[in-house]
């Protein structure tokens, strides 16, 4: 038997602050389209289940469009089944009762069974997080599969999932949501946890390829392979600009890093360096210059350099800066990095910017 073992959907998410409102209005209209082509990858793979560990909506309530069309296509696809949880973000999201082929997870464990396989859940609350893993029970004659949603932790809590609870359980696969990204690894000898990451990257800080993962239970045994799904890449890039002379070159610079980027992918590219020049509008202008709609889809800016400095001047000041220079050139045993690495940061802070 196969399934698709996916999570965190979030359709509705607010992209606005990532994304102008054209892109932001698109990119919502591609989360949904990832779930239908979702339902058309599994039956190319063959799957006959499609397990959701939570999250598939970002709001509480759900957007009414949202709630119609991720509904309406479970209707429509009734020879396939939906094993769906809820998730935090869409923990009082009703699911529907009238939808056969729709299976949900609630308060206590419930277990569905298909083919040599069972797949047991449980949503968490205040009242069941601690006692939730002695109450499980692997059931016999079956490969079990579990699905929660959670973070992973130490201790049991609402959204925290402990996974030496569940260890020499029973379990041959863990299926976990919450966790944006692809991690797996032994829950013990036996068995296996995963999170299979969000389908689709939403903003900045969920870069790289996203997908889904293919579970095929035989001999009872789970096997998983990542499929990739998202239709765009959120690339992340770092570009040094502390040799050019002007604002022309350090975006020409810039310009040349990301030339090779795939134009269907968002790009957020971070100047950096010590420059000479006037920086006042450096992010604005890259980002205007850089979003040519024919090689890019996207291409965010954010201005991380900072001003070279004259540290000869510096270092005669009657002044903090001063004094800081001066106690650093007599600190003996560190290295050239290391000094550097100190004196960008001293200067930062006490010019009142960012040193995270």
């Amino acid at each position: 038997m196969k399934l698709i073992h996916t999570a965190d959907l979030h359709l509705g998410s607010k992209i606005e602050s990532k994304f102008p409102e054209s892109k932001s209005k698109q990119r919502r209209a591609e989360l949904r389209d990832s779930f239908a082509r979702m339902i058309e990858r599994a039956r190319e793979l063959g799957a006959e289940a499609i397990l959701i560990a939570g999250d598939v909506f970002d709001t509480d309530p759900a957007t009414p469009e949202d709630y119609a069309f991720f509904f309406g296509a479970i209707k429509a696809n009734a020879d396939l089944t939906f094993l769906l949880l809820h998730g935090n973000h869409d923990a009082g999201v009703p699911f529907p009762a009238d939808l056969p082929n729709l299976f949900t997870f609630g308060g206590e464990w419930r277990a569905w069974e298909g083919d040599g396989v069972a797949v047991s859940g449980i949503e968490m609350t205040e009242d069941n997080c601690a006692a939730l893993y002695d109450a499980f029970s692997p059931v016999p004659g079956k490969t079990n599969i579990v699905t929660l949603h959670g973070g992973l932790g130490s201790s049991p809590a609402v959204g925290t999932v402990v996974l030496s609870k569940l260890a020499d359980r029973g379990i041959d696969y863990l299926a976990l949501g919450d966790y944006h990204g692809l991690k797996t690894d032994k829950l013990d000898a036996k068995g296996v946890w995963a999170y299979p990451g969000c389908p689709e990257g939403r903003g900045f800080d969920e870069t790289g390829e996203k997908g889904l993962l293919l579970l095929t239970v035989e001999n009872g045994a789970v096997k998983t392979a990542f499929i990739p799904h998202a239709c765009r890449t959120l690339r992340v890039y770092d570009c040094d600009v502390s040799a050019a002379a002007d604002e022309y070159q350090a975006i020409e610079t810039a310009r040349k890093l990301i030339a090779d980027a795939d134009p269907k992918d968002p790009i957020r590219l971070y100047l950096t360096g010590a420059v000479s020049f006037d920086r006042t509008n450096l992010a604005h202008n890259a980002e205007t210059r850089l979003n040519d709609p024919r090689k890019h889809y996207f291409v965010s800016v954010k201005d991380k350099t900072t001003p070279a400095l004259d540290l000869d001047a510096i270092r005669k000041e009657v002044s903090l800066r001063g004094e800081f220079l001066n106690l650093l050139d007599q600190k003996e045993g560190l290295s050239d990095e290391d000094r550097s690495a100190i004196l960008e940061l001293g200067l930062r802070a006490l010019t009142g910017q960012d040193v995270i």
